[in-house]
């Protein structure tokens, strides 16, 4: 009886330690809204996913091109069907976040049109999926506030979705209380979901659209324009709506501000990976001892800089595609880039 209970505790030990390691995937895919049919990175995207449904798949923003979703409108639809139907039979879990033209290309419109692409993609997965979250909420941050919005992948591993656009956006946007104090219990509540998350040992990714470290075409100065609209009496222009056409860019000051706050905040933790889309490309950053990511080229490609603003341990221009982590109890294992056309490249160290 003792020998035999001894083995059954081998088994069942084995067993638990076996299923700790499983790797666990989270794809990680923006701005995939320009096609009207599934393009290569999605088709690539697909392939992966119902090989991987122990996994999790975000798509970053600029889910809708040109400028958001018109519900009426059987085109504007279909550029966000064309990411909506790889997920029919997807078994793992599926999350959308908001980028700057799903608020309108960051116009008048864009809280209405927001709210109508909220709706559109949990009822098409409700209704025409079987991942495993269709019944809880598929869109987030939700309501058109900026979030953050938290919940557990797994046991170890934390998801924060952050609606950057919110604090970018020049129009009508949701707020609790007042816009100031909307900022204010954000920071405060960023603050606190990831100094819960140390304290309990997780591993955070956080996702939003905007980059914090970008060698891209959002990061350019773009100087005198942006002098002039800021700095001078031609800033009247700027508050008559020229700004709309530069408030996305990590030079704009709106955005420099918003990067400061979230940067002083995130570099008081070491467990955290911030990935982003906005620009339609590849990059992967070291700062501070955190992983910055962007993930952009879902369906468009931008050129990179070619004076570089920051240090990177990879970049590519050349391909659309995404970017998988894999992680193994509270720790990452692999970082994956997968560019259409080409072998999937793992990126030793990081």
């Amino acid at each position: 009886m003792k020998k035999f209970i001894k083995i059954l505790f081998f088994f069942l030990s084995f067993s638990s330690i076996a299923q700790e390691r499983i790797p666990y995937s989270v794809y990680l895919v923006g701005d995939a809204g320009e096609d009207t049919i599934p393009g290569g990175a999605l088709l690539l995207l697909k392939q992966e996913l119902l090989a991987k449904p122990n996994s999790t798949v975000v798509f970053l923003g600029d889910n809708v091109y040109p400028s958001g979703l018109y519900k009426n409108n059987r085109v504007s639809t279909l550029h966000l069907e064309s990411q909506l139907q790889i997920l029919k039979e997807y078994k793992g879990q599926v999350y959308f976040i908001p980028g700057n033209h799903d608020w309108n290309a960051q116009g008048r419109k864009g809280l209405g049109m927001l709210k109508d692409q909220e709706l559109y993609v949990k009822d098409y997965l409700r209704t025409n999926s079987v991942v495993s979250n269709k019944d809880k909420d598929t869109f987030l941050p939700i309501d058109g506030l900026p979030g953050p919005e938290t919940l557990m992948l797994n046991d170890n591993i934390r998801i924060v979705i952050i609606d950057t656009q919110w604090f970018l956006h020049l129009y009508k946007k949701n707020y609790i209380g007042s816009k100031k104090q909307t900022k204010e219990v954000f920071y405060k509540r960023l603050d606190s979901i990831l100094t819960y998350a140390k304290v309990n040992k997780e591993q955070v990714l956080i996702t939003a659209h905007h980059p914090m470290f970008s060698n891209g075409q959002h990061s350019r100065s773009k100087q005198p324009f942006r002098f002039l609209l800021n700095y001078t009496p031609f800033q009247l222009f700027g508050l008559l709506g020229a700004n709309r056409l530069y408030s996305e860019d990590m030079q704009q000051p709106t955005y420099k501000k918003m990067r400061k706050k979230m940067l002083t905040i995130f570099n008081k933790y070491d467990n955290i990976t911030y990935v982003s889309g906005h620009d339609h490309n590849l990059q992967c950053f070291k700062e501070s001892g955190k992983r910055y990511i962007v993930s952009g080229s879902g369906s468009k490609r931008s050129k990179l800089l070619k004076k570089k603003k920051f240090d990177s341990i990879f970049q590519d221009d050349s391909k659309i595609g995404f970017i998988k982590l894999e992680y193994s109890g509270n720790s990452t294992i692999s970082t994956t880039v997968y560019r259409v056309g080409e072998q999937p490249k793992i990126l030793e160290g990081y």
